[in-house]
C-alpha cells in the first residue's frame, strides 16, 4: 500500500482536503451461515470492464456513479482498466488483473471448498465519488437487487 509520503503532491493535497464521508454505525449483517456454504458476489472499484462495455468517466466534474456488470466467469486479464489516475500504481495491475478484481482466488477458494460458490455476475464500479448520492440513490439499491437475484449470501467489496 502506498503512503502519504509516496504520493504526488497534487494528490496529497487533495487528500488532505476530501471531505471524507462517516457512516455511524457502519451498516452491517452478520453471515447467515458459514462461507464454505456461501454463495459469494463481488463488487471491484477500480472502473475495470469488459472490452465490450462503455468506459467509465472519473474525469467528469461528478464523477461515473454507474456499473458496469460481467459475467463472473469472464477472464480477468482481459478486463480494461478505464481509469488513468494516478492515485496508484497500474504496473501491478497490468500484470495480474487478480489484484483489484480476484475472481481466479475466489475460484480456487471454491475448489477448495473455503466458499460454496460464486455469484453469477459481479460489479465494477468507479471508487472516487466526491458527490455520492446519486450512488446512495440509484446504484447502490440496483446492486443490492442484482445480488439478491443471484442468491448472493455475501458480497465481497474490494476498493481499489
Amino acid at each position: 500500500m502506498t503512503t502519504m509520503e509516496e504520493l504526488p503532491r497534487e494528490i496529497k493535497a487533495f487528500v488532505n482536503m476530501y471531505a471524507w464521508r462517516r457512516n455511524d454505525p457502519v451498516p452491517w449483517t452478520a453471515p447467515s451461515k458459514p462461507l464454505s456454504e456461501s454463495r459469494v458476489g463481488l463488487i471491484v472499484m477500480a472502473c475495470m470492464t469488459a472490452p465490450d462495455q462503455p468506459p467509465f468517466h472519473a474525469e467528469e466534474p461528478d464523477f461515473d456513479a454507474s456499473m458496469r456488470v460481467v459475467s463472473s466467469d469472464i477472464d480477468p486479464g482481459t478486463l480494461v482498466n478505464t481509469w488513468s489516475g494516478q492515485a496508484f500504481d497500474h504496473a501491478g495491475l497490468q500484470s495480474d488483473a487478480n489484484l483489484l478484481i480476484p475472481l481466479d482466488r475466489l475460484r480456487e477458494m471454491k475448489a477448495a471448498g473455503e466458499i460454496g460458490d460464486i455469484a453469477p455476475r459481479t460489479v465494477s464500479l468507479c471508487g472516487h465519488l466526491p458527490k455520492p448520492q446519486q450512488f446512495i440513490d440509484e446504484t447502490a439499491p440496483a446492486i443490492a437487487r442484482l445480488f439478491a437475484e443471484d442468491g448472493a449470501d455475501v458480497v465481497l467489496l474490494v476498493p481499489a
